[in-house]
This record gives structure tokens, C-alpha cells and sequence, in this order.
């Protein structure tokens, strides 16, 4: 009886901590949120002249109370959605910058608009919601560059240097620069599909085909990466 009674007050409270968080709001449990739009384009010369891509994605940044069991509670945790940017750098031939699921933007947006000494992360994240900025990215904060040998066959990716774009497209090109905008525009939606269209059909499975990635694997990169390397959705 006693063990049932405890258990019955053990669901009673979470019920009151559901309604709380309900009527008063996240605020009330110690949650916090924050949301920016982030646009990465990329700018690459070419003999024919500059030619630049870019896509905007939606980065959601929060906070767990400080008083939740397990690693990281009161710490900034994310999650975004959107797509990975991209150039069309030769007819038919892209460049590809890779999404970094929520962590690499929330860590690249934090760093880059606030100079030292900068405000605390969860000050910044505040701030990134209202603030209308661009900045050119720093060498050492690039993500993950690649492109496809073969557009319609996921596992021709190749990893693609940003200090030699001519090694892969060929004498003449290179990467200008890359540049990051806290920015009002919409998130930008099926752009990427239209130019690899086995995303909407290779479900979660990697590059590669296999289900998991595994040092196994003969094409390394082709088993790191997935569809959600190149779009996310809500």
C-alpha cells in the first residue's frame, strides 16, 4: 500500500510539472529558447567569372534546467533544419557545404558576430534572434566541402579541399570566400533535391547504402555521410 501511494504522488507531481510548464510557460521550469536564421553562401571564381550559392536554415538553441539529471543540464543544446548550400561551379558540377545538424551552426554563429570579450553563450543566442549581420567566415571555421562525380549516384561523393578547387574543377577555380548572414529570409526548402534527387529516396540509410556507418566500410565517406548531411526538415 505504502509503495502504492508513493507512486501515486510521484505521478500527481509530474502532472502539476506538466501543467506548470503548460500555463506559465517554459520559463517556469528553467527552459529558455532561441531561434535564428542563418544564411552560408558561397562564392567561387571561375574563368567565366564569380558564381555564388547559398541556403538559409533555421537554428533552434535551448537550454535544460539546472536542475535536470544528466550531462548538460543548464547548459545550450540545438537542433536545426534546412539545407546544405551549394554552387553550381561548371555546368552540371557543384560544390556542396555540408550541414552540421544543429551544433556547428548554433558554435559557428555564436563565435562569429560577437567580438572578445563576448557575452555569455545564452546572451549571444539571445541576441542573434533580433540581429541582422554578415560576416566572412574564417578559414578554420569552414564545414565539410564535397561534390559528386556522378550526380545520380550518392556514392561518387568526394571530399573537395577549399585551398585547391582546381584539383577538382578544374585550372581557374577557387574559392573566393565563404560568408555567414543572420538574416528574416524563409528557410530555404527543395532547392537541394532538385539537384540530387535520390534524397527524397534514400531514406536513413548513409551514402553508401549501408545502415550504419562502420570502419568497415570501403568508401569511408560515402558511409559517414547521409541525406540529413545535405537537408533536414522540421
Amino acid at each position: 500500500m505504502a509503495a502504492t501511494r508513493l507512486f501515486r504522488r510521484k505521478v500527481a507531481l509530474l502532472y502539476v510539472l506538466i501543467a506548470i510548464t503548460l500555463l506559465a510557460g517554459c520559463d517556469a521550469l528553467g527552459f529558455k529558447n532561441w531561434e535564428w536564421r542563418q544564411k552560408l553562401v558561397l562564392e567561387v571564381e571561375t574563368p567565366t567569372g564569380v558564381v555564388s550559392g547559398g541556403s538559409v536554415v533555421a537554428v533552434e538553441a535551448g537550454t535544460s534546467p539546472k536542475w535536470a539529471p544528466g550531462a548538460g543540464a543548464g547548459g545550450l543544446g540545438s537542433r536545426m533544419h534546412g539545407e546544405a548550400s551549394f554552387v553550381e561551379v561548371a555546368p552540371g558540377r557543384y560544390l556542396f557545404a555540408l550541414l552540421g545538424g544543429g551544433d556547428w551552426e548554433r558554435e559557428v554563429a555564436l563565435t562569429l558576430f560577437f567580438p572578445e570579450p563576448a557575452p555569455s553563450p545564452l546572451e549571444r543566442a539571445e541576441r542573434l534572434e533580433t540581429m541582422r549581420e554578415i560576416r566572412v567566415l574564417p578559414r578554420e571555421r569552414y564545414p565539410l566541402l564535397v561534390t559528386f562525380t556522378d550526380l545520380a549516384d550518392p556514392t561518387t561523393v568526394r571530399r573537395v579541399d577549399p585551398d585547391d578547387l582546381a584539383a577538382t574543377f578544374g585550372p581557374g577555380v577557387a574559392l573566393k570566400r565563404v560568408t555567414l548572414e543572420i538574416t528574416e529570409e524563409a528557410v530555404t526548402e527543395g532547392e537541394v533535391e532538385k539537384v540530387l534527387g535520390w534524397l527524397e529516396t534514400i531514406g536513413n540509410t548513409m551514402l553508401d547504402g549501408r545502415s550504419i556507418s562502420t570502419i568497415k566500410a570501403e568508401n569511408r565517406l560515402a558511409n559517414d555521410l547521409s541525406a540529413g548531411s545535405f537537408a533536414t526538415r522540421r
